[in-house]
């Protein structure tokens, strides 16, 4: 089986090709900081076909037979299975993953889209109660239309095919926007397993495209009726305004702050164990890691002295290493960042 070609390329109306920005992106080893491949980004134009590409693609879908979905769904399954050891290296060398936070995403996307493969077969209806006598409620779960997905670097290819592969499963159109420091490992792989999987040409999107180029134009164009956004809180809000502004759906999964409390008669060892993993897990950078850790002052000292002996002893170093637990930040600007604090 050979690996996936053309993961650099633009993934619009089912052809893989270059986008029309001007703009070049390097796409780099996080760890090394070499450059992995150079990507022409998209522009507006690139948005615009790939919009109107799923829009048009998705009315022939939504009429396919949910057995013929849900069997699309259950092959890209079966790629991911297959491919498990290619997308475990795409991931620990796009997004400095380490082996074990890369397989487990991998587990993840398999699990969403083997749920995802439900999907079709719940697009019924069903009858309720109606106020005026004589008369019946009929309810049918219908696609939304086209939607589109802006995903993030630290769990790019779980958080992408989380809101993919429902979508497309319930006879939705898609244009995904993947954080270009993961465009591969977040977008085009994705783009590739669906396209393997037999989805039909057009109705999934892949554009990798900086704010400088297209700002605003993803989330204000009159195609998508819903948008999802995992990432940053600031830019939820914006995003969320936007979508209130165009009277669109929208699915926001921001930024935490959020705490362990440890009480005076907490198990310290299981203690410890929960406030490494969810400090550390890929280095901290997980809307859900642990930023703050509130400890009764009864047992502060030591519980201080045991997570300080345990930290030290957490593998660090080159990602590739199956040993290492820790690898690098996403880039030298979160690196700086978290020196400042």
């Amino acid at each position: 089986m050979e690996k996936y070609t053309e993961l650099n390329k633009q993934f619009i109306a089912g052809e893989w090709r270059d986008g029309m920005s001007k703009t070049v992106y390097d796409d780099m080893n996080p760890y090394n900081q070499e450059v992995i491949t150079s990507i022409q980004m998209a522009d507006q134009n690139d948005i615009d076909d790939a919009y109107s590409s799923a829009k048009k693609a998705q009315k022939e879908w939504e009429q396919v037979n949910a057995f013929e979905k849900a069997d699309i769904m259950e092959k890209a399954v079966q790629i991911m299975k297959n491919r498990r050891n290619e997308l475990v290296e795409l991931l620990i060398e796009e997004s400095g993953s380490s082996f074990i936070k890369a397989n487990v995403e991998v587990d993840f996307c398999i699990s969403i889209t083997r749920e995802a493969a439900s999907y079709p077969m719940r697009m019924g209806g069903e009858m309720v109660p109606s106020l005026v006598f004589g008369k019946e409620n009929r309810l049918f779960r219908k696609p939304l239309g086209v939607l589109g997905v802006i995903s993030p670097f630290n769990f790019p290819m779980y958080l992408s095919m989380r809101s993919v592969a429902p979508a497309l499963a319930a006879g939705n159109g898609v244009v995904l926007k993947p954080d270009e420091q993961t465009a591969m490992s977040g977008g085009t792989v994705i783009g590739k397993i669906f396209e393997e999987a037999g989805l039909p040409k057009g109705l999934f999107n892949v554009v990798v495209a900086s704010i400088e180029d297209i700002g605003d134009g993803f989330v204000d164009h009159p195609i998508p009726r819903m948008i999802s956004f995992t990432g940053s809180t600031p830019v939820g809000k914006h995003i969320g305004a936007l979508c209130g502004k165009n009277i669109k759906k929208v699915a926001l999964e921001l930024g935490g702050n959020n705490a362990l409390i440890v009480l005076e008669d907490a198990d310290l060892e299981k203690a410890v164990h929960s406030a490494i993993f969810g400090k550390f897990m890929h280095n901290g950078q997980i809307c859900m890691a642990i930023n703050r850790i509130i400890v009764d002052e009864k047992i502060y000292e030591e519980f201080l002295e045991k997570f300080i002996e345990k930290a030290k002893k957490i593998p660090v170093g080159d990602p590739t290493n199956k040993e290492n637990l820790i690898g690098p930040l996403i880039n030298k600007g979160a690196m700086n960042e978290y020196l400042e604090k």
